[in-house]
């Protein structure tokens, strides 16, 4: 256990916050910087887009790999250390992701800068909770959620700003400014935080079971949809890989004196219950904040910044409020913000279900600024939640194992939502099409129409699909949005059924 540290005050306190939100920022930015930019990638270094995707792939698999290891990693190197070492590490990949001359020299870059970014953002969020003041706790986890809300909204607008206005690479080397800013400010300033270095045995068999294992997830959630899923072999050989691997994970790591991942955490009832309703809450709201601008894009004609720009209300309301969310989290627990959010959520979800293909930007953005509005009682509780009853020196386990489950979860939303989606749209396209018939008095006022602009049998036909595809296309996602609703009327309940066994709510401090 780590010795009492006296807290940060004044202009060290700033500058580390700075440095601190600004790190994560980055690693959370470069998760989403990348999308929007892989059609220029692809086509500057000669790949298909398709090829080009595995530039993300392989990100998400380095940093998936050391996020729930983070502790461990922090036993044997040191808790500023470790982070120091990860920022640089970060940073200098940058530079060399950005000079990168073929796909393969950029994915295998990509994978060592998400090793590097790993525990960025669990350690983050560690040091800040241990820098301030008891009493301030819960506004500093404001604000970082705050970074960890607007990060991911701002990466698809700068990406395709820069990739389409400068270089891809600038997406790249607009990282190394600010990384070196926040390795040096954290060397300097938080030296008193270090912790010391445990020497221990490695755990070869652990290391090995969990990168297997999460690598071959990481790659199925990744490539499922476009691989078929289960009708493909290889898909099928990662599904039964990566469970194999968990299930002896998870027995090696119980019986391990020396584990890799504190499972023991899991006995903690706050902790384990936190982790359900991040599992839960965040799978669904990566499918919402994915869906929507992938509807947008392919179906409503909207460029990719202007998708962006139609959610980006999201961020308002959690970036104006998260610090004075973490104040009355304090005050009142985070149970009840929790049952809120949950029912902000199932609203926002069924207003969302009514989508139609006349709906102008304004109508999606006032959505997406709804469910802004239940997102800000959503990360501040949660977190408040997971950490409250864990030690300082578990903070950095807690959080490594936290982050790895919202990461990983994210990955399940957004596969299970867009193929949801995508099966959805195909009932109905089949259902639709069925309804076209000669008898059928509003398609034969639509083929008259047709008949007007001398359009021939062949050409009719193709109008009359593409607008089935859309029509299809909204049935579809709203149908997901109607599921997403439900669910989070179950979490309520839940949550209702589940306050007979209190939680018990200890402030940070």
């Amino acid at each position: 256990m780590t010795e009492e540290k006296p807290y940060l005050t004044g202009l060290p306190l700033i500058l580390a916050t700075i440095a601190l939100s600004l790190s994560t920022f980055l690693m959370v930015l470069d998760y989403s910087i990348a999308n929007v930019s892989i059609p220029y990638i692809a086509g500057d270094l000669a790949v298909s887009v398709d090829q080009g995707t595995y530039v993300i792939t392989s990100f998400a698999v380095g940093s998936a790999i050391l996020l729930p290891i983070t502790g461990w990693i922090t036993k044997r190197l040191g808790l500023i250390r470790t982070m120091v070492l990860s920022v640089a590490g970060f940073t200098i990949l940058s530079w060399v992701c950005g000079m990168a001359v073929s796909l393969p020299m950029l994915v295998v870059t990509r994978f060592f800068q998400g090793l590097a970014a790993g525990p960025m953002v669990p350690l983050s969020q560690s040091i800040l909770v241990q820098i301030f003041p008891p009493e301030k706790r819960n506004t500093a986890l404001g604000f970082w959620s705050t970074i960890v809300v607007v990060a991911p909204i701002l990466g698809p607008i700068l990406g395709g700003w820069i990739s389409y206005d400068i270089n891809w690479s600038w997406i790249f080397y607009i990282n190394i400014p600010f990384g070196l800013f926040s390795a040096f400010i954290i060397h300097s300033v938080l030296k008193p935080f270090e912790t010391k270095k445990e020497k221990m045995p490695t755990d070869w068999v652990g290391l090995l079971l969990l990168a297997v294992g999460v690598s071959s997830l990481q790659f199925l959630l990744d490539k499922g949809q476009q691989y078929d899923w289960l009708r493909s072999p290889l898909i099928r050989t990662c599904v039964v890989t990566s469970i194999v691997c968990f299930i002896f994970l998870i027995a090696w790591e119980l019986l391990h004196k020396y584990p890799i991942l504190e499972l023991k955490l899991l006995k903690i009832r706050s902790y384990a219950l936190s982790l359900l309703f991040i599992g839960v809450s965040y799978a669904i709201y990566f499918g919402a904040v994915v869906l929507v601008p992938l509807w947008l894009q392919t179906n409503m004609g909207y460029t990719p910044i202007w998708a962006g720009l139609a959610v980006a209300p999201i961020g308002i309301m959690p970036f104006l409020f998260s610090g004075l969310m973490g104040r009355w989290v304090k005050k009142v627990g985070p149970i009840l913000p929790l049952f809120i959010c949950f029912i902000l959520f199932a609203l926002s979800s069924f207003d969302t279900s009514f989508l139609n293909t006349n709906v102008d930007f304004w109508y999606v953005a006032f959505s997406r600024f709804l469910l802004g509005f239940a997102l800000l009682f959503m990360i501040v509780p949660l977190f408040t939640l997971s950490l409250q009853d864990l030690e300082d020196w578990q903070l950095p386990s807690g959080t490594g194992m936290l982050h790895f489950i919202r990461a990983m979860v994210g990955g399940v939303g957004t596969s299970v939502f867009t193929t949801m989606w995508q099966r959805r749209s195909a009932f109905h396209h089949s259902n639709l099409a069925a309804e076209i018939t000669t008898t059928n008095q509003p398609a034969g006022e639509f083929f008259k129409t047709l008949d007007g602009l001398h359009l021939d049998k062949a050409q009719q036909l193709d109008v009359v699909n593409e607008v089935v595809n859309h029509q299809a296309a909204v049935l579809g996602i709203n149908d997901c949005f109607w599921i997403m609703g439900w669910t989070f009327v179950g979490l309520c309940l839940f949550l209702l059924l589940g306050r007979k066994k209190k939680v018990r709510y200890t402030p940070l401090a």
